[in-house]
């Protein structure tokens, strides 16, 4: 009897100590004295840098700094006051020096020494030795091949911190680059679409779009150029939750298409649908009575300045709108009924042999839609209170395929934890995945996240990835406080 109380108290331990929201700390031993101090949280930051406030290593220290609540000045030694502390800050040719004082009597509380020598990159896996078999002309089952996943060096993060988003937002597009070297882009809340302008870790609101209707739900929002006039078209879906006392729920799905003008955004109605906007392409799949899809995926375009589905089916789509991503013209990314990824012929759907990705992607809960039961169920008791009238469906994770063919999804590593004793734990990525002509390979090209990833988009300059936009949430269901992250290629490790 003595074990298990042990085991759960060891337990509590471990989940009350697990940071709710917090970026990886650059200086560990600092930051735990700055933790313990009790006297006064005034800080005097002292650097042999010309410019310290331009140089990474006292923006990190900084950020820590100010997270603990700190006054801080930047100034020479002789200007501190008889309380407080004092944060030297020296940078040598081979390392990074942080010594920590009392202001009182000088005397040291803590020192940390970071190396400037740079790690040796981890070598992925061998692939394994291919075996002997006898030819096969076609085959439906795939050849299961572990992934490759490439180790990134693992170094110290100069990542800026995430901006407060007001609203709640559920979903983001990037639009453009600005002259300024900015970037605009649209984030979607159930209220409507606004634009934002970013530059600096700065976000400056500019148009908005709104619904005018609190009874719909913001789904997701897509981009693209769908009427190939050079500018990008949103595609924003949201729910119309129509709710009975014994009728249950039913989300009507609806869509708007919006482009960007001076003053915010020109709305058009989208048809009652799921629309996906991939490149140049626009699709589009309804809802079905008591199905989540109804009929064939069909071609969205726009004639006579109304927005309307084609005819002719879309060949290379199954009976699920984001079931297939296509990576070029002849090979796509498929979702499989236990949410994994393979790799399957773009004109056929057959998966390709080493195409099975062996990976776990985690627990990741979409943007949810209710569809009623044709026969309403009972679980739990007889009484009409009792009566299941409806199924929830999640959508899968984004998919955004880049123009060199490398697709980006998350993965969802972070938890809420136990109920009531539990805190979030884990991290989040954004994982690349990429074919070699053999395999899939998974990479992890940008810092973990230790907050819950909703969703993403990507900047791309020159036909190359140049940078990430991360929409953020202290609540895998996004009903937490929010927050906007930036993050470059030149960020790519931590």
């Amino acid at each position: 009897m003595k074990l298990p109380i042990r085991c759960l108290i060891v337990l509590f331990c471990l989940l009350i100590s697990s940071p709710a929201f917090a970026t990886n700390v650059p200086w560990p031993k600092i930051d735990n004295a700055l933790a313990d101090w009790q006297g006064a949280k005034e800080l005097l930051l002292v650097s042999t840098a010309d410019s310290p406030l331009e140089t990474v290593a006292v923006q990190e220290v900084l950020e820590q700094i100010l997270l603990h609540g700190f006054a801080v000045r930047t100034a020479s030694e002789s200007t501190a006051g008889e309380s407080g502390l004092i944060l030297e800050l020296r940078e040598n040719k081979d390392s990074n020096i942080a010594i920590l004082r009392r202001a009182a009597d000088t005397a040291i509380i803590a020192f940390e020494r970071h190396s400037l020598t740079t790690l040796p990159a981890v070598a992925p896996p061998a692939a394994p030795k291919a075996a002997i078999a006898a030819p096969v002309v076609q085959t439906t089952t795939p050849l299961v091949a572990a992934p490759i996943v490439v180790a990134e060096p693992r170094r110290v993060s100069n990542l800026l911190g995430p901006v407060p988003l007001p609203g709640r937002p559920h979903s983001l597009a990037f639009l453009a680059e600005t002259a300024d070297q900015g970037l605009e882009l649209a984030l979607q809340s159930d209220s409507g679409v606004q634009r934002y302008h970013l530059q600096d870790n700065v976000l400056q609101p500019l148009g908005a779009y709104t619904t005018g209707s609190k009874a719909l739900r913001a789904l997701y929002l897509e981009s693209g150029d769908p009427d190939g006039d050079g500018h990008t078209e949103l595609a924003a879906v949201w729910a119309d939750d129509l709710k009975g006392i014994y009728e249950g729920t039913d989300s009507q799905v609806t869509s708007t298409i919006l482009e960007s003008d001076h003053l915010g955004f020109t709305a058009s109605n989208g048809p009652h649908a799921f629309v996906r906007l991939i490149g140049d392409k626009g699709l589009m799949q309804t809802r079905g009575t008591y199905t989540i899809w109804n009929g064939p995926v069909l071609p969205l375009s726009q004639k006579d300045q109304i927005w309307q589905a084609d005819s002719e089916p879309v060949s290379w789509a199954h009976s699920n709108l984001f079931d297939i991503t296509p990576l070029d013209d002849t090979t796509a990314l498929q979702w499989t009924a236990d949410k994994q990824l393979r790799l399957v012929a773009l004109d056929s759907g057959l998966p390709l042999p080493g195409g099975t990705l062996l990976y776990d992607l985690g627990e990741f809960v979409g943007p949810r839609i209710a569809v009623p039961l044709e026969t309403p169920e009972y679980r739990s008791g007889l009484s009409k209170e009792d009566m299941v009238r409806e199924t929830w469906w999640t959508l899968p994770p984004r998919i955004s395929v880049a123009s060199d063919g490398t697709a980006y999804t998350i993965r969802r590593e972070r938890s809420m934890g136990l109920p009531l004793v539990g805190k979030p734990s884990g991290q989040d990525h954004l994982v690349a995945l990429h074919w070699n002509g053999q395999r899939l390979i998974v990479t992890d090209p940008f810092p973990a996240m230790e907050a819950f990833i909703l969703d993403f988009a990507l900047v791309e300059h020159q036909g190359k990835v140049k940078s990430v936009l991360l929409l953020l949430n202290k609540k895998p269901d996004g009903s937490g406080d929010a927050y906007l992250q930036l993050v470059s290629m030149a960020n790519n490790g931590l």
